[in-house]
């Protein structure tokens, strides 16, 4: 759809304002606002303009039952940061993985960075797709737990086979956050 390609692109563009802007408050020194770099230690896909490089998204979160419809970065992309965007967390492996675990954390809430707000209306048996190197990627939920806010998270998961974990701010509760344990079922 058209709106949620210009959502999209809006949320990409103020992304990449707030990575500027964090970046001038860090260091006060800095002479071109306008590059924005990333450190890939994959093919970035970009497109070249006279003033930056745009990076595009490296797959993408599509859960359709609560409309969500998100990009991620790669792992070791300055864009890769939960403040902004989806995050996926540097332990993680990509989709494509045997046995590898895909991790992603995002916000709930209300702001706009709050992509997992409707998370918490997901259920065992509902499907997850992540869009990945032009494949589809469907996974389905097995377990959905709560565990303490400490700054770690225990990932409960069967080792052996591939998964997807979402990581979130428990609904109405400031003490807990919410994982969703996911295992591939197929590949399109």
């Amino acid at each position: 759809m058209l709106s949620d390609y210009i959502k999209d692109k809006r949320d990409v563009v103020f992304s990449e304002m707030n990575l500027v802007l964090s970046s001038i408050n860090m260091d006060e020194n800095l002479n071109n606002q306008d590059n924005i770099t990333s450190d890939e230690s994959e093919e970035p896909k970009e497109e070249k303009n006279d003033n930056y490089t745009y990076e595009e998204y490296l797959g993408i979160v599509d859960i359709s039952k609560i409309g969500l419809y998100k990009g991620f970065y790669n792992k070791n992309s300055n864009l890769n940061n939960v403040k902004f965007n989806l995050y996926v967390l540097p332990e993680s492996n990509y989709p494509d993985t045997e046995s590898g675990n895909l991790i992603i954390a995002g916000h709930s809430g209300n702001y706009n960075n709050s992509y997992f707000a409707n998370l918490y209306l997901l259920e065992l048996g509902d499907t997850i797709n992540i869009h990945y190197n032009n494949k589809n990627y469907v996974y389905k939920i097995d377990k959905i737990y709560n565990e303490e806010k400490t700054g770690r998270v225990r990932i409960l998961r069967n080792k052996s086979k591939t998964t997807l974990t979402l990581i979130t701010c428990t609904k109405d509760d400031n003490y807990h956050q919410t994982i969703y344990i996911a295992y591939l079922i197929s590949v399109e």
